[in-house]
């Protein structure tokens, strides 16, 4: 009787060092003398042929972990990157090096990108760099299911799950593209994947039998501190220290507002900051991306667009003016400090009203039943076929309150459930009339040379008074001048009366997919995912306030976030200074130690009901509005009468940083959650001995 088929060979495990060929490329081609700590291992896995889960600090050296192998595979290797900027420094470096790279996406020129994949066909090109975008096209996934593909490396792979920071819902086309190829093995890097980011990677991209790789979550040269500001002032002034300290500084703000805000406080302090956001026109952003990246600048100030890439070796200093939303994006973006190697600091400027707008932005990330209602409302309403209409246009139309940000996000939600359908901003055609010559060409406003060129050029290939859609990318690449500088020839051809002309819509354009109407067509929409995605963020946003303001040492808390146990404290960070210098210190005074004990029997007496404001209140014996209730009686109540209210304050928080006291999270009413105090065991142990102790001594 024959049985079921024996199940398969458990796989080698993968080799831990890399091949002699490894290290002798890497010296002659790289002017490396040997691989960092990690990289080995991963190079030794690929060649392997495994499929392998690589999880590195930024700036330690991940794109070597494929680019090594692929210059010793057959075949090509395929590199998918979510970032132009990144694809066009990283072949630039590798062609400056005389190795065989080529990237296409879509500011290469068709031609380039012609010659890239016929390259890559004929085994000339090793390195073949991807945008995800391009899996969207089937003659692309044609020509590159004709190569022979040796290895796909998915860097900033945390981008393909939802879960992750930044969730591109273009890198879920990787899985099938991967079929299609024959089913290569796959690498994938990030610097920022928590326990279940790495898992849901693993399984977006159908990996079998991973070799994982985490590491080193945050390198050894950085300092990280986090400093409790009282207002905007201070954290102002503490940025214009940063700044005048030396070498280049990054500072990240959460909002484009405040970004404005700080360059203009920066620049009327003779600070030479430049600024960087998605709101600013394109060639500002790249010229300050430039200027900051070839070390003309040391100072910019930026959202979180200015992001992945980042490829600076000298910054010294990255602050955070507000805090971030999750632990991987902080990770990330203070791991853009010291990526030579020297010392660094990664500074959180930490104030409990800065949470309002990260969780304005969960909210509006995460937009409710009746919000995505009206937005397909809307929809419907505004007609069939393509719709050009922006978030903001849409916002103006809703009967129930919502941001932009909200519309945006209900509109990906009615796409992911095929609801709607939406365009690609490169997709986006303008509309164009070369008008009849007018009847008196001398009374006519003159046309300069270069735009009468132009003229001609439209007038020979679209013909007189018929309008065109037409692709200005294609039409820049035909006259070969930048996109930049034909939009701004059009427009003024309009301005004299020569063409009419209608600029591409700038959004994303929006079809209805359906007929059917309310109910029915949300059945489509599973809410419960979206709850569950909310709960998440909000779960995330909490773990990074727990960074923020837990006692312990901050190396060893982003590592458990991680899953990266750490052998114990750091020894650099400010937490475990400040508990070296207590050690060093004499113990409290019998004033200071009775102080604290007070603070403690405070804290004990309302158990978990009230943050650092309202018992730092309770303290003083103040009677300001809401002082009423228990927060207006009992022992302690106005026990620390001879002090300020900032005073008694700081006290909570020392007693906070000793271990003594912990903060728990507690959701109101409207979704708001805040942070009240209680006593820890160490905090319990003191107000029972009547004796003070660290919690971590």
């Amino acid at each position: 009787m024959i049985g079921p088929p024996a199940p398969p060979p458990p796989p080698a495990s993968p080799p831990t060092e890399p091949p002699p060929e490894a290290v002798a490329l890497l010296r002659e081609r790289f002017g490396f003398e040997g691989f960092r700590p990690g990289q080995g291992e991963v190079v030794a896995a690929a060649l392997a042929g495994r499929d392998v889960l690589c999880v590195m600090p930024t700036g330690a050296g991940k794109s070597l972990c494929y680019q090594v192998p692929a210059l010793l595979l057959p075949g090509v290797t395929l590199v998918v990157s979510p970032l132009i900027a990144l694809m066009k420094d990283q072949v630039d470096g590798l062609r400056a090096k005389g190795l065989p790279a080529a990237a296409v996406h879509s500011l290469v020129p068709l031609p380039e990108q012609e010659a890239a994949l016929e390259a890559a066909a004929r085994g000339e090109c090793k390195l073949l760099y991807v945008a995800p975008e391009r899996f969207k096209s089937d003659r692309f996934r044609a020509r590159v299911g004709a190569m022979r593909v040796s290895l796909v490396a998915v860097d900033e792979a945390h981008c393909i799950s939802q879960w992750g920071h930044d969730f591109r819902p273009d890198y879920r086309r990787l899985a099938p593209a991967l079929e299609l190829l024959g089913r290569p093995p796959v690498l994938a890097l990030t610097a920022t994947a928590p326990r279940e980011v790495q898992d849901d990677v693993v399984a977006q991209l159908s990996m079998r039998d991973p070799v994982r790789f985490v590491r080193g979550i945050v390198r050894e040269n950085l300092r990280f501190e986090v400093v409790r500001c009282r207002d905007r002032d201070q954290k102002d002034d503490l940025v214009v220290e940063r700044a005048k300290e030396g070498g280049a500084v990054l500072v990240y703000c959460a909002s484009r507002k405040q970004v404005e805000r700080l360059h203009d406080v920066l620049r009327r302090r003779r600070l030479p900051a430049l600024r960087y956001h998605a709101g600013l026109p394109e060639d500002e952003r790249t010229a300050a991306q430039e200027a900051f990246l070839t070390g003309g600048a040391p100072l910019l100030v930026a959202t979180n667009a200015f992001g992945m890439g980042v490829d600076r070796k000298d910054v010294r200093s990255v602050v955070h003016y507000e805090i971030p939303r999750t632990v991987e994006a902080y990770v990330q973006e203070a791991g853009r400090a010291g990526r030579d190697g020297l010392p660094a600091v990664c500074t959180l400027l930490f104030h409990p009203g800065d949470l309002r707008i990260q969780r304005f932005f969960v909210e509006s990330a995460n937009p409710s039943r009746s919000v995505v209602a009206d937005v397909f409302r809307v929809l419907r309403e505004a007609g069939d076929g393509r719709l050009e209409l922006t978030a903001d246009d849409i916002a103006a139309r809703l009967h129930v309150e919502a941001p932009a940000q909200a519309v945006t996000a209900a509109l990906a939600v009615l796409d992911r459930a095929s609801v709607v359908r939406r365009g690609r901003r490169e997709d986006n055609r303008a509309r164009l009339r070369v008008l009849p010559p007018p009847g008196d060409l001398f009374a006519a406003a003159p046309v300069p040379p270069g735009l009468g060129r132009l003229l001609a050029w439209l007038s020979n290939t679209f013909g007189e008074d018929v309008e065109q859609a037409i692709d200005l990318a294609e039409v820049s690449t035909l006259l070969d001048r930048s996109e930049e500088t034909l939009r701004r020839g059009l427009a003024r051809l309009a301005e004299m009366g020569r063409i009419a002309y209608v600029p591409p819509f700038r959004g994303r354009a929006t079809e209805v997919t359906s007929d059917a109407m309310g109910e029915d067509v949300l059945a489509a929409v599973d809410f419960a995912a979206l709850e569950e995605k909310r709960e998440r963020e909000e779960r995330k946003l909490e773990r990074m306030v727990g960074y923020a303001q837990s006692p312990g040492c901050r190396v060893k808390n982003l590592l458990e976030a991680f899953g990266d146990e750490a052998a114990g404290p750091c020894g650099r960070c400010d937490a475990c200074e400040r508990t070296a210098a207590r050690r060093a210190t004499a113990a409290p005074s019998a004033h200071e130690r009775e102080t604290l004990l007070t603070v403690l029997d405070a804290v004990a007496a309302h158990d978990g009901r009230f943050g650092f404001r309202k018992l730092s209140e309770h303290l003083v014996g103040s009677r300001a509005q809401g002082m009423s209730g228990r927060l207006s009686h009992g022992a302690t109540y106005g026990a620390l009468s001879g002090r300020t209210r900032v005073v008694v304050e700081g006290w909570l928080h020392d007693a906070h940083d000793r271990g003594l006291l912990s903060l728990v999270p507690r959701r109101l009413a409207g979704d708001r959650t805040v942070h009240l105090l209680r006593l820890t065991p160490a905090g319990l142990r003191a107000v029972k001995s009547r004796q003070l102790a660290d919690a971590d001594a």
